[in-house]
């Protein structure tokens, strides 16, 4: 259900870009998330920080991309998102805090040259990715970068999102990999 109510306001963007032009859904995308945030608030009471990122990053270059009615700022978010993602990764794996066993510790137990591993590599996955988001929306037309940000990179995302868990299952202790195989 919060995958659904994470991807929803993409979703809107991808369904007004349809209907209308990147402007109009980029005012949809931008209400959207407002409304999820403020769903997820009645929910839970409290607004994760990440949200919070995606908010304010939406509002600005969602701001300017209408405000200036110039569609880059809307294309440039992902891969300015990916690579604050990146800085974040590759920073707490410099101070020996892999942000990812932070984030993720409390549901899986993997021994911490796993943690490091994955750091890095979900790192460069994010890298990659705002590469590949640069490059689709400067080389092709914006219908093709509007498919390839709410289908290519989501659908990458979730395959790499698949890898990283098959890889850490190996790793897991028995007890936990048996809860692993249960919950399929």
């Amino acid at each position: 259900m919060q995958f659904l109510l994470e991807f929803l306001p993409l979703l809107i963007f991808f369904v007004v870009y349809k209907m209308q032009d990147i402007f109009w859904a980029t005012g949809a995308l931008m209400l959207a998330t407002v409304i999820q945030m403020l769903i997820t608030y009645l929910q839970t009471k409290e607004v994760p920080k990440k949200q919070w990122v995606f908010l304010i990053m939406i509002l600005v270059f969602g701001g300017l991309t209408i405000g200036l009615r110039d569609e880059h700022f809307i294309m440039w978010k992902p891969s300015i998102v990916y690579v604050l993602f990146t800085v974040i990764l590759l920073g707490s794996q410099i101070l020996k805090r892999p942000a990812l066993k932070g984030l993720l510790g409390s549901a899986m137990v993997l021994p911490d040259k796993i943690w490091k591993r994955l750091n890095i590599s979900w790192a460069v996955f994010f890298l990659a990715s705002a590469a590949a988001n640069l490059y689709v929306a400067y080389e092709f037309s914006e219908s093709v970068w509007v498919n390839f940000k709410v289908f290519g990179m989501t659908g990458a995302t979730l395959i790499f999102t698949i890898a990283t868990i098959m890889y850490a299952y190996k790793y897991m202790p028995e007890e936990q990999a048996d809860n692993v195989k249960e919950e399929k």
